[in-house]
């Protein structure tokens, strides 16, 4: 016993009403799927750019630190050192400039290449960066609270 009653098959035979609602709502479902799609992509490109943009001014700003300290190695008479921090300089400030001149994929090759390339300098300069940024964050300013004018516990009706 079969007990589908008419409301078996929804689509229309002689119109296709069924069919072509269905078919409106897939198109209307992937425009939208699209439309979201595209504002990911412009909003995640947005914040990629700022981000390197802000990466590409720290570089600049460690190349800066670098070609300082090859002063201060100059002054303290000590020429390899003071070599070796211009040349890492001078890649960084490379590598600022590529950095504010690619997108994400061709930035994330080049880096790969020239840790491929110069493996030591790669990993000197991550060093280097690493000890310059420890030796910046311990040198700058600690908003610590202020002490408490005694380190005993004020006692109501107690004279200090």
């Amino acid at each position: 016993m079969n007990d589908q009653g008419p409301h078996h098959d929804t689509t229309d035979h002689h119109t296709g009403h069924h069919q072509t609602d269905y078919e409106t709502m897939k198109q209307k479902g992937q425009q939208s799927a699209d439309e979201i799609k595209d504002a990911a992509r412009e909003q995640a490109e947005s914040v990629f750019e700022r981000q390197r943009d802000n990466a590409a001014n720290h570089t600049h700003t460690l190349g800066t630190v670098l070609n300082n300290a090859a002063d201060e190695f100059d002054r303290q008479q000590q020429p390899f050192c003071s070599e070796q921090a211009r040349k890492l300089a001078g890649h960084t400030e490379r590598l600022s400039q590529h950095m504010r001149d690619k997108d994400l994929h061709s930035l994330c090759r080049s880096v790969e290449d020239y840790g491929r390339r110069e493996p030591a300098m790669f990993i000197g300069g991550a060093i280097a960066a690493g000890f310059l940024v420890t030796r910046f964050l311990r040198s700058s300013p600690v908003n610590a609270p202020e002490p408490a004018a005694s380190s005993e516990p004020h006692v109501p009706g107690q004279a200090l």
